[in-house]
């Protein structure tokens, strides 16, 4: 069956008016129940110890409630939520640029990019996209540049409400979506409630900063009632419209909020990055992921490739960031040199292990790569999505390998292009049965799709190091048959203090691993020039 499984099975456009629901679509969706449960979150233990209430507002973390202009509520929400994350971790106390996320988020001079212009409605992707690929922040300053990068992002959902508690505890804030249909409201306009899906969609976003289990279930006397207490204390960006400056409290029984399947994403940051001088980020997208990817071939492991030319920038790894809805699966982070083609190669021997673990969430995870130094020329970054161990449980939801593309969009009542994202051949590879394949061709040949789909996986770097005279072992300059017989003997065990130079001039093939393929590659080398 043909895999291009949708991020979410609608996606809507918001605003702060009233807007149809815009379901969107690229190349084959698989909208099935079966796909669903397949990247389904792994079952996450409830958190115990959380109060019965909390709010960031009242531990001062708010910046003040803005009254938007335009339909841009995605972009004062998600803005909202980034200063409250900062004030908490007490970053700063400046608020940052509503302007310049709409302005990043229109369409490109050469048509790419998202297809709308300034103040017009837009999609909570935007920021997500505009956050990970550190296009902002900034400050209200023009031309000021991104001082801080988000490298951990969560998406949430409403049946687990523990999780989105405790993400509001640890990072101030989280945006989520909702429909703020007029008769949800209470008299007062202080609370709201939909415990029904209708067919009216009033798109909405905010910036959600507490909770109180005990909120009165009488307070919500508009046209939906909930059976029981408590609900989210939400920071609107209406101005101050009511007797509690702006903030609305939603019911936790209302049927939109956090709701993927009826809501676009709704998402916390987990971690943000102070950009240094020394620091870098590799990425083949700007706008982050769109949809979820994976192939036909319903493997328990997939790879995932990115190619990045290592000279460009920095060359110490610090980080890879990835988006996947692989929760609960395993991951492991190759460094894996090119063939003489520009593909990876496929001979595992000659890939390099750098980080690896649990994909706790789904969203976009941090990998640490402990300051792994690559050489300055053209690899690839490898994402291995493991799902044995996780679907060999018979208890465990059964999930997929899946790894998020940068992807293009149309609405599907109308045909009109929402996202265009051209791609490039070279840049994304997938492991395959067939074998390593170009992710456009995978595209092309299996989807029928010219247009296709980049993936997100991010190399983060946060310096340069000269990586030498490769083959030059003993660091004297040159490299000549008594390089071939050091490395030997390291790889016997006779030298086995080598340092970080020496390591890196060892490794003569940059497969990331130093053996007798590296002696031999010397040797053929030296050989070939003598010939000359």
């Amino acid at each position: 069956m043909k895999r291009i499984t949708s991020a979410i099975t609608s996606i809507l456009i918001f605003c702060a008016v009233a807007f149809a629901s815009a379901p969107a679509y690229a190349a084959v969706i698989d909208e099935s129940p079966s796909a669903q449960e397949e990247t389904a979150e792994a079952v996450q233990e409830q958190v115990s110890d959380l109060p019965s209430s909390y709010s960031s507002r009242d531990l001062g973390y708010c910046t003040s409630v803005k009254s938007q202009i335009g339909s841009i509520c995605w972009a004062y929400a998600s803005i909202s939520s980034f200063e409250t994350l900062q004030l908490k971790n007490h970053f700063f106390t400046t608020d940052l640029s509503i302007t310049e996320l709409d302005k990043w988020g229109t369409t490109e001079e050469n048509g790419d990019g998202w297809q709308r212009s300034e103040r017009e409605p837009g999609y909570t992707y935007i920021p997500i996209g505009y956050f990970t690929s550190w296009g902002g922040p900034v400050t209200t300053e023009e031309g000021a540049a991104a001082k801080y990068g988000v490298t951990k992002l969560r998406y949430l959902s409403p049946n687990r409400r523990d999780e989105i508690k405790k993400a509001i505890m640890d990072d101030g804030a989280v945006t989520a979506n909702i429909n703020l249909y007029t008769r949800g409201y209470s008299s007062d306009r202080c609370s709201f409630c939909l415990t029904d899906e209708i067919s009216s969609i009033y798109g909405h976003t905010m910036s959600v900063v507490g909770w109180d289990d005990n909120y009165p279930k009488e307070k919500f006397d508009g046209n939906y009632n909930p059976k029981g207490n408590g609900a989210w204390l939400c920071k609107n960006s209406w101005g101050d419209n009511n007797d509690i400056g702006g903030y609305l409290w939603v019911s936790y029984e209302d049927h939109y909020l956090f709701n993927e399947d009826r809501q676009a994403t709704s998402f916390a940051i987990e971690k943000v990055r102070t950009i240094e001088e020394n620091d870098s980020i590799y990425q083949n997208e700007i706008y982050g992921a769109t949809f979820s990817f994976s192939t036909d071939d319903e493997e328990e492991v997939t790879d995932f490739f990115n190619v990045f030319d290592f000279s460009q920038k920095g060359n110490v790894l610090d980080n890879v960031v990835f988006e996947t809805r692989s929760a609960g699966a395993d991951y492991r982070i190759y460094y894996v040199p090119l063939d003489e083609n520009g593909v990876p190669v496929s001979e595992k021997n000659r890939w390099k292990q750098i980080s690896g673990g649990t994909v706790e969430y789904q969203g976009y995870i941090e990998a640490d790569v402990d300051n792994y130094v690559v050489p300055k020329k053209p690899a690839a970054i490898c994402v291995e999505i493991d799902t044995t161990e996780n679907n060999s449980n018979p208890e465990n939801d059964r999930i997929q390998c899946n790894i998020g593309t940068s992807e293009w969009l149309r609405q599907t009542s109308t045909g009109k292009m929402q996202f265009i994202k051209p791609c490039e051949q070279g840049k994304s590879f997938v492991s395959t049965k067939e074998g390593i394949m170009d992710l456009k061709d995978y595209y092309s040949e299996k989807l029928d799709d010219d247009i296709g789909g980049t993936l997100v996986i991010k190399a983060i770097t946060n310096g340069t190091r000269d990586t030498g005279l490769l083959g030059d072992a003993d660091l004297n300059g040159v490299v000549n048959i008594n390089d071939a017989t050091y490395i030997q003997k390291y790889i016997s065990g006779e030298y086995m203090n080598l340092n970080d130079d020496q390591l890196l001039n060892s490794d003569f093939n940059c497969d990331g691993v130093i053996n007798i393929n590296d002696v031999t590659a010397i040797q053929k080398s030296i050989a070939g020039s003598e010939e000359k």
